[in-house]
């Protein structure tokens, strides 16, 4: 089985993301060292046309794998969201008796739903700039070491420890606040399930308890939020100042170790701008590295979304008050196995299953559904499943079930259909109709359905 880590966010388009990556830094890094050969050119007096033609094409060039960097980006987030949806349906194909969990689903559902391409679309964004700020630093302090001092290179590399120590020292306050981020952030999503059919029909008393159970999600989400952002700016406002002393302090020593070298002190003033936009970035590492905590945090959310680390209750099986009727005569079923023997291995017929609400009729089908896998068809009630009617949202519910038996009837071999509740909230016109349709498709497999009615 397809397991969730992170290779699914490798792919042709995240490859050539990064190449642009590098192409485009590369050319800003080229920037740097065309200004500066510039500057010596004027004080030494000599031709500048060669380093002003550089300079001008690496300002103009940078734009084009930038661009590239963009679609591919883009893609790259796309192709890894599919992997994640297809990872999704692989752990869970099957699992029927997981769907009569509410809790369960309440839980699970909104990270395929929502915090899914959320979390893959922010991790990929954050890769680019991760990518982008960190050979952007690389090039440029090695383009400025060739020009002004390889000592610049010691100062940057001491600066290392200090941001590591300082990222270390509130990475446990900085992952926990993200994960009860997140966490109070799903169980917002969770909150808004209710409110479409609370708000559209209007009940006062609906409205009132829905709106009162979102607003304290809310505040627990955005506190939480706060929370999580102010522990990450903090450790970033620390490793700055951290790595300032030893860049500027190199910067500084430099200058007036090289009074009157007017050609060495014009190439450090023009790459100037450049040292300001490395010390940035640096910062800007910082941040990221702060922000990984959290967003690592976030992604092994989605990984424990695919994972069932407890027993899931799925149901109770009343068997003593669940009875069988097949042509008008009711058989009692202690087990799976008595299904199995009422319909000689579920051979073509019809049988109803009855009991009380709560008996665990529902249950049962999902369990048969599982031990039958693809042999068997559920249709439950009330269901998002896709159709190629779904995309008719004129159908009524009746009209919706004869197209679903249609369409069931000539997906392929069948041996069981599994009905629960079919003939809720119908007419009985509908339910008469789609009655003599079972009874005819019985002829051909075998069919246990859950009446609503008798």
């Amino acid at each position: 089985m397809k397991k969730f880590n992170m290779f699914i966010f490798i792919n042709k388009s995240s490859c050539l993301m990064i190449l642009c990556i590098l192409i485009q830094q590369a050319i800003v890094a080229s920037s740097t060292l065309w200004i500066a050969k510039l500057s010596q050119a004027v004080v030494l007096k000599q031709d500048l046309s060669l380093w002003l033609v550089l300079f001008i094409l690496s300002l103009s060039l940078v734009h084009i794998p930038g661009s590239g960097m963009t679609y591919f980006q883009s893609k790259a987030a796309f192709s890894s969201f599919r992997k994640y949806v297809d990872i999704f349906a692989v752990s869970f194909r099957g699992k029927a008796q997981l769907r009569t969990n509410i809790d369960f689903k309440q839980e699970r559902q909104p990270y395929l739903n929502n915090e899914a391409w959320l979390v893959i679309s922010e991790f990929v964004g954050f890769i680019t700039n991760l990518l982008g700020t960190f050979f952007n630093i690389v090039f440029n302090i090695v383009t400025l070491s060739f020009i002004i001092d390889k000592k610049l290179m010691i100062a940057y590399a001491i600066t290392i420890p200090l941001i590591t120590i300082s990222i270390k020292s509130l990475k446990t306050l900085v992952t926990s606040s993200a994960k009860h981020a997140q966490e109070d952030r799903t169980a917002m999503m969770q909150s808004l399930l209710p409110a479409w059919d609370s708000i559209l029909i209007g009940n006062q008393l609906n409205i009132h308890l829905w709106k009162n159970y979102f607003i304290d999600k809310y505040k627990n989400a955005k506190k939480s939020a706060l929370k999580s952002v102010l522990f990450s700016e903090l450790t970033t406002i620390i490793s700055m100042f951290l790595n300032l002393f030893p860049v500027i302090g190199t910067l500084v020593w430099l200058i007036y170790q090289n009074i009157g070298n007017e050609v060495f002190l014009s190439m450090l003033i023009v790459t100037f701008p450049r040292q300001i936009t490395t010390f940035q970035c640096m910062n800007f590492i910082v941040s990221y590295a702060t922000h990984w905590n959290s967003l690592k945090t976030r992604l092994e959310g989605l990984k424990s979304a695919l994972i069932i680390t407890e027993p899931i209750n799925v149901g109770t099986i009343s068997w003593n008050r669940i009875k069988a009727e097949k042509d008008n005569t009711i058989i009692t079923i202690d087990s799976i196995n008595s299904i199995q023997d009422i319909t000689q291995d579920y051979s073509p017929g019809r049988i109803t299953l009855r009991g009380d609400n709560g008996t665990g009729k529902s249950s049962l089908l999902a369990l048969i559904k599982e031990k039958l896998s693809e042999k068997a068809f559920l249709l439950p009630p009330h269901s998002d499943m896709f159709f190629e009617f779904s995309s008719n949202k004129s159908l009524s519910t009746g009209e919706k079930i004869i197209e679903s038996l249609d369409e069931i009837k000539k997906s392929g071999k069948l041996q069981l259909l599994l009905l629960d509740e079919w003939d809720a909230n119908l007419d009985k016109n509908h339910i008469v109709n789609i009655s003599e349709k079972l009874n005819e498709l019985a002829k051909e497999i075998c069919i246990i359905e859950v009446r609503h009615r008798s």
